[in-house]
């Protein structure tokens, strides 16, 4: 309930975004005020994010979601040709400039790709994090409503490592970085 007051606290921002709302955001509870796509779970309602250990794209690691306990991770869904993760990489590259390292990670899952495509993508945009490689959709399939026809999708993983919202469709920099803070916030609250 807390997090649903919080969301349209942030309704400005949030009306602000653009977004296609997809087929995905069906699936997601309608509040009034925000926009289709966006889908904050309540606390007692979420459920661990999977930390599988997968390659980074253009390095020879492997790196999983536990690596970051303890902090928010924006997770973002992506990949190469998708048109409308090109148009949002600027805006989060921005919101990783923004929000505090030891509060908030960034951690990237490029689907459906090849690997010399995804590194012109990471490369041609500079990202400033890096990015899981998950060619067959494997890792991204086990989260509700990811995958190749809901791209881009960000999730927000809490500090406990728990989906906390998910959003599907063209996220913003100021979207970004207001659920991030508000994301944290509640691990300083509890």
């Amino acid at each position: 309930m807390r997090l649903r007051h919080l969301v349209l606290a942030l309704g400005g921002v949030l009306l602000a975004a653009c977004s296609s709302g997809g087929a995905q955001a069906a699936d997601c509870e309608r509040l009034p005020g925000v926009r289709p796509g966006l889908c904050p779970i309540p606390v007692e309602e979420r459920v661990e994010a999977p930390v599988d250990q997968l390659e980074v794209v253009g390095e020879d690691r492997a790196l999983g979601l536990d690596e970051f306990a303890g902090r928010v991770v924006v997770l973002n869904f992506w990949a190469s040709w998708c048109g409308p993760c090109r148009v949002e990489q600027p805006d989060l590259n921005e919101a990783f400039e923004q929000l505090p390292e030891d509060e908030v990670a960034f951690l990237g899952v490029n689907i459906e790709d090849a690997e010399p495509n995804a590194l012109a993508h990471i490369r041609e945009f500079d990202i400033p994090y890096p990015s899981l490689f998950d060619p067959a959709n494997d890792y991204a399939s086990r989260f509700t409503g990811v995958g190749p026809r809901s791209i881009p999708s960000t999730l927000f993983i809490d500090a406990d490592g728990r989906v906390a919202v998910r959003v599907f469709g063209v996220i913003g920099t100021r979207e970004t970085t207001s659920l991030a803070a508000a994301i944290a916030d509640e691990a300083s609250d509890g």
